[in-house]
């Protein structure tokens, strides 16, 4: 925290000068280089000790200092600048124009100590999204990566662990690590089989699920506000049913519905809904789990929704699971009470009615407090067959990672201006932040295709074709087929 408070004085002094030089002209000019005043001590030196010459620990810092010998290591993304707070391509931060100054000059000072004390390079061999997977592969087999650390997308987990195309990061010697330590830097982003393949960088996403509230909705049908139930532990599964059967309704007295309960893409709130129930969809064996007592429960709470038609579609042109695009925005025209809601996917807070967020209500189950669930993330791999020591590797992107050093309040705070700009309180955005750490990963989500299938459970409960069991049943051959494919 001494260090913490060392660059926090060091920034309002900074910040001071930019306010004198441009101050009214009655106010007195800023003493100028040649005077009698002791100038500032440079970053990580402490003003009381530097005429001593004695030096402290800068901000940041969990390896010892070492020299890498200037050599360059390769960072490839599909997107430019990609590894956090390394300040690839960044300017230096300028207090007039940062969206949050004291954060990217720590950040900055931070990644220019590293540089300077273990003396290496970083640059960039970015590859398109829809051509990584085939690079990835071709230059390992061929026994030269073209990058020491690769982005991997979340889709991406499985096949470059199980295929050998990047290491398991736990099976790295680097005492002292905080990915295979404490992880008060960093996050465990793919774990597969006990083994860490993926990881980044300690701030919590703001771009997980939980649900949206359409608060003139919910004052029109005179329903709780689930924001309050969410407060006093009120949040259920009966409590949002109620609300949907409320809101669901023909307001223009043509015949139709016209207003919903929920809206979202169908087999989207098959995960978040099983997930709160803490159900899976794939056993430790790789095998087919929709029969798992919390997944059935969580199935036919899913069957209730659909056979009542309490789920928003057009009345018009009927149901269509398989339209993404529409059934995943359908609720931005103001006629569903709740939806499946993520940060990316608000309009940037435009919206014609009044909105809150909260988690989606777990399941009767739940033990665990996960209130969502969906594959792996996106995050940083070490590719086989780089020059590179993993150990190194991984030293250096904990050391970036470590800019807060022992502030952990600053990682939330850094991500937080994003959700701020779209939300309508400071308490939707906190919740935001929270569901970050309440999803569940499940290998069902991570296997390709295996979870298309809940757009058939959908048509089979609205068209009254099938209860939840049944419909568990008759998809267990083909839906085991595809794990025995994938996995053995």
């Amino acid at each position: 925290m001494k260090k913490s408070l060392l660059l926090v004085a060091m920034l309002v002094l900074a910040l001071a000068f930019v306010t004198a030089c441009g101050s009214n002209d009655d106010e007195p000019a800023p003493q100028q280089a040649g005077s009698d005043v002791t100038p500032p001590a440079a970053p990580g030196v402490d003003a009381d000790v530097a005429d001593a010459g004695e030096e402290v620990m800068p901000l940041g810092g969990i390896h010892q200092p070492r020299d890498l010998g200037g050599r360059t290591i390769t960072v490839s993304a599909w997107w430019d600048n990609p590894l956090q707070h390394s300040a690839m391509g960044w300017d230096e931060p300028d207090p007039a124009t940062a969206s949050n100054y004291f954060i990217s000059r720590i950040q900055w000072e931070n990644a220019q100590r590293v540089y300077r004390e273990f003396n290496f390079q970083l640059e960039s061999n970015n590859v398109d999204f829809g051509y990584v997977m085939e690079v990835l592969t071709a230059s390992v087999m061929a026994g030269a990566p073209h990058a020491d650390i690769q982005m991997v997308s979340g889709g991406w987990v499985l096949p470059t662990s199980l295929n050998n195309l990047i290491r398991p990061l736990n099976e790295i010697n680097l005492p002292g690590s905080d990915l295979l330590g404490p992880q008060i830097y960093t996050r465990v982003r793919g774990e597969v089989a006990g083994n860490i393949y993926t990881f980044t960088c300690a701030e919590p996403m703001v771009d997980g699920f939980g649900m949206g509230i359409n608060l003139d909705i919910i004052n029109a049908i005179g329903a709780p506000n689930p924001v309050t139930l969410w407060e006093n532990g009120q949040w259920t599964w009966d409590a949002l049913l109620n609300i949907m059967r409320t809101a669901t309704a023909d307001t223009t007295g043509d015949g139709l519905i016209d207003r919903w309960g929920i809206s979202g893409q169908p087999g989207d709130l098959f995960f978040y809904f099983i997930g709160g129930n803490d159900g899976i969809l794939v056993d430790n064996d790789f095998n087919y789990a929709f029969d798992h007592p919390n997944t059935v429960e969580a199935i036919e709470f899913m069957e209730t929704i659909f056979r009542e038609g309490l789920w928003q579609y057009d009345p018009v042109q009927g149901r269509d699971t398989g339209d993404w695009s529409r059934n995943f925005f359908a609720w931005q025209d103001g006629q569903a009470a709740t939806w499946a809601a993520t940060t990316w996917a608000m309009n940037d807070g435009d919206l014609p009615f009044e909105f809150a967020f909260v988690p989606f209500p777990v399941g009767p189950a739940n033990t665990s407090g996960n209130t969502w669930a969906g594959g792996f993330h996106q995050g940083w791999g070490f590719p086989f067959g780089s020059d590179w020591d993993p150990a190194e590797l991984l030293m250096v992107v904990e050391e970036f990672f470590s800019w807060f050093d022992d502030d952990t309040s600053l990682p939330r705070d850094a991500v937080l201006g994003w959700p701020r700009g779209i939300f309508l309180t400071e308490e939707d955005v906190q919740r935001v932040a929270d569901v970050s750490d309440q999803m569940f990963v499940d290998m069902g989500h991570a296997v390709p295709y295996f979870n298309w299938v809940f757009g058939a459970f959908v048509t089979a409960f609205a068209d009254q074709e099938m209860t939840a069991m049944q419909a568990i049943e008759t998809h267990r051959g083909p839906q085991q087929e595809i794990l025995d494919n994938f996995f053995r």
